[in-house]
């Protein structure tokens, strides 16, 4: 303890000493006791000064403190490590990544234990985006329609296998008796092969890229991937739903019924479908098939679907939700030289798997753009899709 805090101690006994007495009515001793305590207030006063002196000498002595930087957590060490990787064979003069890069990037990323061999990879091979990125794009990719989001998707790490599927079952279960045997169900199951395959999209790349050491490739191009994905993506999941619209002979698919009134469309919902799908149906179309559904109006000349007023941008009929898919990536069909707007009815997710492997792979290249002196940026995703319960949906059309 300081000396100067022994003498507030002092000063404070002091002061109730004064009190006491003054209660008691020792007048002469409490004028005695004030005068201890005024001295007691200088010698307080002398040694707070020999306090601030000695410690002003002590820092003219030392040495200036210096902060420790902080620290950078994982998540931006492994975007740092990504973004390098990436542009440094684009640059004359590549930025190495640092341990603390490469031990963040390839501990999630990479293949275990490698750290080592980080700067040795081929870069034709391509780089995954980080989960922090991928984060980043999956924002950007809400500006778009993206049917994967009502399938079911199933992560897988091989290019190829076979998917257990369901088949509709009549099960029940049976009344029995204490130490009885319970009647035994027949159950099958349904299976499905998918394979896996890559699909590549090459992007020019400005030069500020190459230029900005700490540039953000998913913030600076991350829309126009987005957008390339969901329209790959949304491609391959609307294949099998189209040939249920013309037909396919060789399967045993039927032209899709043609409608021409909102009576048809309850039909499909209440009555074509099993009602086990009911509660997950909803209705995809294109933009001509939305206008349709728009116009459609009930005997009091009330619109038939209202959006929802918690969600603007979305729209419901009978309570299902309506899927509107752009006409450039749905467009109308053409059937014996007239023209149809489809119209998907159903549980999407039951009828349709998306087998995804891994997640975005990204490249660069000087060599593709090498006369326009410019850079190449290649993106790569890997998925498969496959109908796994075909029971699911209906197709419809309407004529426009």
């Amino acid at each position: 303890m300081k000396v100067s805090d022994e003498i507030k101690l002092e000063i404070s006994a002091k002061k109730t000493e004064i009190e006491n007495l003054q209660n008691e009515g020792k007048f002469q001793d409490a004028l005695k006791a004030a005068d201890d305590l005024n001295h007691l207030l200088d010698k307080l006063k002398i040694e707070e000064a020999k306090e601030k002196a000695t410690f002003e000498n002590f820092l003219k002595g030392g040495k200036t403190c210096v902060t420790a930087p902080e620290a950078v957590d994982a998540a931006k060490l492994r975007s740092r490590a990504f973004n390098k990787l990436v542009l440094n064979p684009l640059r004359m003069f590549p930025e190495p990544l640092t341990d603390e890069e490469k031990s963040a990037y390839f501990n999630v990323s990479g293949s275990p234990g490698q750290p080592a061999q980080i700067e040795s990879i081929d870069t034709k091979g391509g780089y995954l985006v980080p989960q922090e990125q991928m984060t980043q794009l999956q924002e950007f990719r809400k500006e778009f329609t993206a049917l994967k989001d009502y399938v079911n998707v199933v992560g897988t790490n091989t290019t190829s296998g076979r998917w257990a599927t369901y088949t509709q079952q009549d099960l029940e279960f049976q009344n029995f008796a204490e130490m009885t045997d319970i009647a035994e169900s027949d159950v099958t199951f349904g299976e499905a092969t998918y394979t896996i395959e890559d699909r590549g999209l090459i992007l020019p790349i400005s030069n500020m890229l190459i230029a900005d050491a700490n540039i953000d490739i998913i913030s600076f191009m991350g829309r126009q991937l987005a957008e390339g994905a969901v329209k790959t993506e949304n491609k391959a999941i609307l294949q099998p739903l189209e040939t249920l619209i013309t037909g396919d002979t060789a399967a045993s698919i039927a032209e899709a019924t043609t409608i021409t009134s909102y009576k048809s469309l309850n039909t499909a919902m209440f009555k074509t479908l099993d009602g086990v799908y009911y509660n997950s149906t909803k209705i995809f179309t294109n933009q001509n098939g939305f206008l349709w559904l728009s116009n459609l109006d009930d005997a009091q000349n009330r619109p038939l679907f209202v959006p929802d007023v918690t969600q603007p941008n979305k729209y419901f009929y009978r309570g299902k939700e309506i899927v509107v898919v752009p006409n450039s990536t749905l467009p109308n069909k053409t059937i014996n030289n007239k023209e149809y707007a489809p119209f998907f009815v159903g549980d999407l997710r039951s009828y349709l798997t998306f087998f995804e492997r891994q997640g975005m792979e990204l490249a660069t290249s000087k060599e593709l753009y090498f006369r326009k002196y410019g850079m190449a940026l290649r993106a790569v995703i890997r998925f498969g899709v496959v109908v796994t319960d075909k029971n699911a949906m209906t197709a419809l059309k309407v004529e426009v």
